[in-house]
């Protein structure tokens, strides 16, 4: 997808967060209510410990996202899938993390305010 698709959707959704990359959306019923659902994926450009940027990608988690909306009767869900990766220099595992929601949750942080 091209550039100015995530320019909107960020814009549109409010988020800030320079790694998360948007690539797609779709509408979806879920236990027959419609959902708009967005892809994305959250990057991380270097080790969280030691700072290189020799990473070893081993694949994504996805976590689905539910996210706060103006619009109660169109659900938001974002579907995240953060990398996995193994530093080369420290040889430490982490997964890309972001402000937008915490660690191992699947409530983004604006929805929990």
């Amino acid at each position: 997808m091209s550039s100015s698709l995530n320019h909107c959707i960020k814009f549109e959704l409010d988020i800030k967060d320079k790694n998360v990359v948007f690539k797609d959306y779709f509408y979806k019923s879920i236990k027959l209510q419609k959902h708009k659902i967005y892809e994305a994926e959250l990057i991380q450009p270097a080790c969280p410990y030691c700072g290189s940027l020799a990473l070893l990608h081993n694949g994504h988690l996805v976590t689905n996202i539910r996210y706060l909306t103006a619009n109660a009767s169109l659900p938001v869900i974002i579907r995240l899938a953060k990398q996995r990766v193994k530093c080369r220099d420290c040889e430490r595992w982490s997964m890309a993390q972001s402000e937008l929601v915490n660690k191992y949750c699947s409530i983004s942080n604006a929805s929990k305010l």
